[in-house]
Parts: C-alpha cells; structure tokens; sequence
C-alpha cells in the first residue's frame, strides 16, 4: 500500500487568508474575486477543456514562491491550474509572434 503524499503548505490556506466563493454576496456587496474575473481582459477567456483522457503529466520544479502565486491566482479567477497553463502558454506565443513581427 503506497503512503499518501504529504500535502503542501501552498496549497492548504490559513485561518483568515480564504477568498470569498465566486459570485457570493457578502455584507459589503458583491464578492473581491468576481470583481477581479470581471476585470480580466476577453483574451483571458477560459481555453477549450481537454478530455482528461486525452491529457500527459507534464512535470518540473518550480520555486516556492512561484508555486503558491500561480496556485492562488488560479483559485481567484476560476482557473484550473492546467487552464492557467494553457491559457499563459498561448499568451506568451502570441506575444512572441508580436514580438517578431514587430522586429
């Protein structure tokens, strides 16, 4: 029998640092995290999702801090963390054919 995984200290959250459920109505109005996916520009739109099925592990170390950044900003806006990568990934072409065009 396999010995489950210790879990991480990014991804589990501190008493208080919790974000309010998207979309909720709270005493002080509408929610800080759908105020903030609102704001997302359209290119930020949530890619096609991929079949699980048809998805590869894809794996490599990142720092600590990278870690913990890229996995809340991906809990704030909705994001699974592969439709963040995804979603960054194709940025990050487009912004490199810009790039070279412009050259």
């Amino acid at each position: 029998m396999r010995k489950p995984a210790p879990l991480a200290a990014g991804v589990l959250l501190k008493k208080g640092e919790a974000a309010p459920v998207f979309g909720s109505q709270g005493r002080d109005g509408p929610s800080i995290a759908s105020a903030r996916v609102a704001s997302l520009p359209a290119e930020a739109e949530t890619p096609p999702r991929a079949r699980t099925a048809e998805l590869e592990p894809l794996g490599f170390k990142v720092p600590p801090q990278f870690n913990q950044e890229f996995r809340r900003f991906a809990f704030e806006n909705g994001y699974k963390l592969n439709e963040l990568l995804f979603a960054a990934f194709d940025a990050f072409k487009k912004a490199r054919i810009m790039e070279s065009a412009n050259s």
